[in-house]
């Protein structure tokens, strides 16, 4: 028991505190090789779901992205023929949920093109966020 106490403490003492990595990289050193084995497994296991993670975030986007410009096609539609309207939606990003009105009343024509502006940058910050 003595023994493996002192395979788990630091090796030399240091006038520092010990850092988070110098505990792991002190903890991974006196790993068997079954447990190696397994914290290598767990390791894969957790990439893997993290880039399982990063592609439905990417997919988020990119339908978001062909939702929002079919909103923007379906209101300049409306905007030829209708007088009055109001569009409600909801888009499912990569970094949540983002939910849109348009409208158009007899004074809100400039309201549409400042709705269309703030999607344009919800888009390019959904973009770079992605990226990082």
């Amino acid at each position: 028991m003595d023994n493996e106490n002192k395979k788990i403490a630091p090796k030399k003492q240091s006038l520092f505190p010990l850092s988070a990595e110098d505990i792991v990289d002190n903890a991974l050193q006196n790993l068997d090789e079954n447990q190696a084995r397994q914290v290598t497994q767990k390791a894969a296991d957790e990439m893997v779901r993290i880039a399982v993670e990063k592609r439905k975030a990417e997919y988020r986007n990119s339908a978001a992205q062909e939702e929002m410009r079919n909103l923007v096609n379906n209101a300049n539609l409306l905007d030829k023929s209708v007088d009055e309207y109001k569009i409600n939606s909801a888009f499912e990003t990569a970094s949540g949920t983002t939910t849109v009105e348009i409208r158009k009343s007899k004074m809100a024509a400039a309201n549409i093109a400042a709705i269309i502006g703030g999607i344009a940058i919800i888009v390019l910050l959904m973009f770079f966020l992605l990226k990082n």
